[in-house]
């Protein structure tokens, strides 16, 4: 149990520091490039994004959840992953040009070729990742991540300088993909099995085939909106849709990264030893919409400093898009975890059809609304596809987890009343200092300092579950019962 303990807080360490320096990364191109050039290499690297969840089929979940691996399973990973990647790699370098004519951006024919490459090499990386994964070797596996991505900062930032513009975020991205390859082959190398097998393979596939179509699904829904606008509009345009819906992304997987990792582990240990699963969805349901709304709220308001401040004025028309996707991403809150919980209880066809069906309609939005609005109507296009996200998944956990849709809205109230207290709170702050007019650091400053006070006293006026942790977080005598 110490084990995994100091496994899962070097994975969180890891990921919140990768995340760091993502951020900074992110604050530091979007001063050098302009939304044209951020654009067109947002185009290319959303289809290749799409793809790259597709690529390992499973093999990674295969290898980590087998109970004896062997020589020949590992050989046989490594044949699936390499047929799957090389075929995929092949098709992102035949349709290179033919999507460059069809986008009608010249330099997206180099980029896609200049982005297929790490397809060729992923097998390397994935396979290894998931043999140290099962040895809960976490804090080597982000050091690999962290020195990969410090190096891809470096080298992007280098090449912009010598004016390479968005061919330098395609070359950092390849020079990432060698270092993790690399490093990865070194840190497992007492395996030393790299020779692929090519029989015995579909067991492996069975085992990802609905979850990476999921997988694919779900991101699509961060990718899409760069395809369509890029197709419809102008790199500039993508440019600009990438960074407000990237900045609610972000806050969102910020929060969400310590969550995800342990969500199916702990209900799968709940399935198995019999207890609640619908009490157990319904407590993590009600601590993440106490965090994640409150926040998303507070973000929907002040999109317009926050944009400045990651990005530079430059970036201002974003934050109107900010602000509605952050809706998009409040309305996903609910059931956020739903695709783990119909996995780990073995419902992946009905984890597939959810997230089908959601696509679908979101899809039909945004090319609707920016056929009619523009960007603004792209970005309510969001908002169709999370209510229509919180409808399906409302349906699919009812039928497969019996999880009452009254009953989950009754345990979502205390949340929502603390979501309404934060916002109102950041409302009044913008009424009092417009965020159009106050330095956006200043305005940062006004927030972090009291809208964490707000959200504390409403967690207790409200009853809030979240009080109970945070309770353990403080000495007994602070919280003493009257």
């Amino acid at each position: 149990m110490s084990n995994i303990r100091r496994a899962v807080i070097l994975s969180s360490l890891g990921r919140y520091l990768l995340m760091f320096i993502g951020l900074v990364s992110s604050m530091v191109i979007a001063r050098l490039l302009t939304p044209s050039e951020i654009g067109v290499f947002a185009v290319a690297s959303s289809l290749v994004m799409i793809m790259a969840e597709f690529r390992v089929l499973g093999a990674n979940a295969y290898l980590v959840r087998e109970k004896e691996l062997t020589n020949d399973k590992i050989r046989s990973s490594y044949g699936l992953t390499l047929l799957v990647s090389c075929f995929m790699g092949i098709s992102i370098v035949v349709a290179a040009f033919p999507l460059s004519d069809f986008f009608e951006i010249d330099e997206l024919g180099g980029l896609f070729m200049l982005l297929s490459v790490s397809f060729f090499i992923a097998p390397y990386i994935s396979i290894p990742h998931a043999i140290l994964s099962r040895k809960y070797k976490f804090g080597l596996i982000s050091n690999v991540y962290i020195a990969a991505s410090i190096s891809q900062f470096a080298i992007t930032v280098i090449l912009i300088s010598f004016g390479f513009s968005f061919y330098s975020l395609a070359i950092g991205n390849l020079v990432a993909v060698f270092i993790q390859a690399v490093l990865f082959l070194y840190a497992s190398r007492n395996v030393s099995v790299y020779r692929p097998k090519f029989n015995n393979m579909r067991v492996i596939a069975k085992v990802g085939v609905y979850t990476s179509l999921g997988h694919v699904i779900r991101k699509a829904q961060q990718t899409a909106p760069d395809m369509v606008l890029g197709k419809m509009g102008t790199p500039a345009e993508v440019g600009m849709f990438s960074r407000g819906l990237g900045l609610m992304v972000f806050v969102t997987e910020t929060i969400m990264s310590g969550i995800h990792p342990v969500a199916a582990p702990y209900l799968a240990d709940i399935n198995n030893r019999g207890d609640d699963v619908v009490k157990a969805y319904l407590n993590a349901s009600q601590l993440i919409t106490g965090v994640l709304w409150p926040v998303l709220a507070v973000g929907s308001v002040a999109s317009l400093p926050a944009i400045r401040l990651m990005f530079g004025d430059q970036w201002d028309a974003a934050a109107p898009i900010a602000s509605v996707v952050a809706v998009w991403a409040m309305l996903r809150a609910p059931h956020i975890l739903a695709p783990q919980a119909l996995i780990t209880l073995g419902y992946e066809s009905s984890m597939f059809a959810k997230e089908l069906i959601v696509f679908i309609v979101f899809l039909a939005a945004i090319i609707l609304g920016y056929y009619k609005e523009g960007m603004q109507g792209a970005a309510y296009g969001f908002v169709v596809g999370g209510a229509t996200d919180l409808v399906v998944s409302a349906q699919f956990v009812k039928a497969r987890i019996n999880i009452k849709f009254f009953k989950h809205f009754l345990c979502l109230v205390p949340s929502l009343m603390v979501t309404v207290c934060c916002w109102a709170a950041v409302q009044g702050i913008a009424h009092a200092w417009p965020f159009e007019e106050v330095a956006p650091f200043y305005s940062f400053l006004q927030i972090i300092i009291l809208l964490p006070l707000a959200w504390f006293i409403s967690l207790f006026v409200f009853r809030h579950p979240l009080r109970a942790e945070l309770i353990k977080v403080f000495p007994d005598h602070l919280f003493k019962k009257q």
